[in-house]
């Protein structure tokens, strides 16, 4: 067989990747043998991965807000070990300011089981994203940013055209839609005092908040109606809730996945076998998840039924609700684990297909880069252009056609790539780049 030689310009892309390979600051290769190949700990991870910092920080927070502010609001479960501790917050409403720092603890000794079988890339970071979370809530605290943050809903019961001009709508008034329909509760305030004693011009101050005279005929409106006809607290903003909550939560999971982190709990579970098995996670945090949910859905639904929850609430049961909220907790593991998969297709496997004029250039190039997956080699004629094209057909993983495309095209300019879905592989495939 006639050994081919090597061209000039084969020699120039083989000595540019050489000395990119050889560049002493180059990030090591990850060694999917070795837990913690970047010689990480709780310090040098803000210097080596400022980027992931940031990104883990942005997660946190709108997994916070998509599970303490929307979700909570429908009463809807998590998933996770973010369902146990709803089960807690839900059974007993005094410690739902407290989620992050429930959550936090629960994961302490998961941290501890799995500090030895997970990345450490992974579990520093995600520790970090615990302790934005509770940073975060610690803000919530606040009794001004507290009350802000209470206030937003997607619908307020008092909310109406007014009838005359004494009675208005103001922000400091307005009553959000509660699952529970328990406004008695949050009105009690309003109830202890002779509204009907406020003259036009003049203020009263509730828990440090000045209302005026406006502002108490609307109020006043509202607890004389459902004191005289009741209030049937409608069910749809579940639905509303849910959704937004599972945006939010299901967006913040993918972030942290993407950037080599979790939203912790189940998670440090669903990486260990995603990781083993070669799942995507996704799929794994699937079934997962519905176990979990599952476990949280029938202990609430029995703690509602037999009247500890509604006890607390000063509001009867409301079948129907608990119904439809254990149905978008189904739809909340969905949703959040669909826009996990979107984010964050780790395991997704795809062919691409590279048809060149200079394939001796693109091997080369290949096998100076050390290309970790095998590929093949068809030549054929071009049908418009009556000219031999070759086509070097490869498989890979979804998140690596960037990385595969711009390597490629280092070596042939003119290379035309095409990308195609693939389903089932039966067989293992490098994953050392993404791990």
């Amino acid at each position: 067989m006639k050994t081919q030689e090597i061209t000039s310009q084969q020699q120039m892309v083989t000595k540019q990747t050489k000395k990119r390979i050889k560049d002493p600051n180059k990030k090591p290769i990850f060694d999917p043998n070795s837990l913690n190949p970047y010689n990480l700990n709780f310090f040098n991870i803000w210097v080596k991965f400022p980027k992931k910092m940031v990104m883990i920080f942005i997660s946190a927070i709108l997994y916070n807000v998509g599970i303490s502010t929307f979700l909570a609001k429908a009463a809807t479960v998590a998933t996770g070990f973010s369902a146990l501790v709803q089960s807690l917050t839900y059974t007993v409403t005094a410690t739902a300011p407290y989620f992050a720092y429930i959550y936090l603890a629960i994961n302490l000794p998961i941290i501890i089981i799995f500090w030895k079988k997970n990345s450490r890339l992974f579990t520093l970071l995600t520790v970090y994203w615990l302790i934005w979370q509770v940073a975060f809530q610690s803000f919530l605290l606040i009794p001004v940013i507290s009350n802000f943050f209470d206030k937003i809903s997607i619908y307020y019961v008092n909310w109406y055209s007014p009838k005359n001009e004494n009675s208005v709508n103001s922000f400091r008034t307005l009553i959000p839609w509660n699952v529970y329909g328990n406004y008695f509760l949050k009105l009690k305030d309003f109830q202890a005092v002779d509204l009907s004693s406020i003259k036009e011009g003049g203020t009263i101050t509730i828990n440090s908040v000045v209302y005026t005279y406006n502002d108490i005929q609307n109020i006043k409106t509202f607890i004389d109606t459902i004191q005289k006809t009741g209030y049937s607290n409608p069910t749809w903003p579940i639905i509303i809730y849910t959704v937004i909550g599972g945006i939010c939560a299901g967006s913040a999971g993918g972030i942290a996945w993407k950037n080599s982190a979790s939203t912790a709990g189940s998670d440090f579970i669903i990486y260990y076998i995603s990781r083993k098995k070669k799942k995507s996670v996704g799929h794994v945090s699937v079934i997962v998840s519905l176990c979990f949910a599952s476990f949280s859905i029938i202990l609430i639904s029995l703690l509602e039924l037999t009247g500890a929850i509604s006890a607390q609430n000063s509001k009867p049961t409301n079948n129907a609700a608990i119904l439809l909220r254990a149905i978008c907790t189904v739809g909340y593991v969905f949703l959040y684990n669909y826009f996990i998969e979107l984010i964050y297709p780790k395991y997704k496997k795809i062919k691409m297909e590279i048809y060149t004029k200079k394939p001796d250039v693109i091997i080369a190039h290949f096998k100076a880069i050390n290309y970790w997956h095998g590929y093949n080699i068809a030549r054929m004629v071009s049908g418009y252009t009556n000219t031999e094209t070759v086509k070097i057909e490869t498989f890979a993983l979804y998140l690596e056609q960037n990385m595969i495309r711009q390597e490629v095209l280092k070596a042939d300019p003119d290379a035309w790539i095409t990308t195609t879905k693939i389903h089932n592989i039966f067989g293992k495939l490098n994953t050392s780049k993404i791990e």
